[in-house]
């Protein structure tokens, strides 16, 4: 009886232990700061950045190309911290923002601007980054200093791919 109420006791430690390290752990790092974006607010984005390329890459959490690709923008905006702008935009319904949007970013240590899409009409959203776009994502839409567009990525890419675009803008 007395070596039950022993591994008992261990047991409920070692829990309360593991609880508080988790919790601690979760409690670490910075939080995304991820704000809602309106087509006519990225319209002035794309339209006042002028003192770096832009790039603006276009995602969802459901999506498996875009979660696969996220390392590689993460990546490409580390490098390139001071020489361009990454801009990711979720197209996730708002209502996952915090449940879903979030902790995503947060655990691909993403550092760079987020957003997510508030469109009252998507084809407008869809229209101002590329007519000729269908608004299959993941999407990559690059500027240079002019805000004339660059390029245009669509589907899954890479960091060759990302930072071809990336210094094409710079040039």
């Amino acid at each position: 009886m007395k070596l039950n109420l022993i591994i008992k006791n261990y047991l409920i430690i070692f829990l309360l232990i593991s609880v508080l390290t988790v919790r601690n752990y979760s409690q670490t790092g910075n939080t995304p700061q991820v704000k809602v974006i309106k087509t006519e607010e990225l319209k002035k984005l794309i339209r006042e950045n002028n003192d770096q390329p832009l790039l603006i890459n276009i995602w969802a959490t459901w999506c498996v190309p875009c979660r696969e690709e996220f390392p590689e923008l993460v990546r490409l905006s580390n490098f390139y911290k001071d020489k361009a702008r990454v801009v990711g935009i979720s197209i996730d319904d708002i209502e996952i923002l915090n449940s879903e949007v979030t902790p995503f970013l947060k655990n691909q240590n993403a550092e760079f601007e987020n957003y997510i899409l508030k469109a009252s009409e998507p084809e407008d959203f869809i229209n101002l980054l590329s007519k000729k776009w269908s608004g299959a994502i993941p999407a990559t839409f690059v500027y240079d200093l002019k805000g004339n567009q660059t390029d245009v990525l669509i589907g899954k890419q890479d960091y060759k791919s990302f930072e071809k675009a990336i210094l094409k803008a710079i040039d």
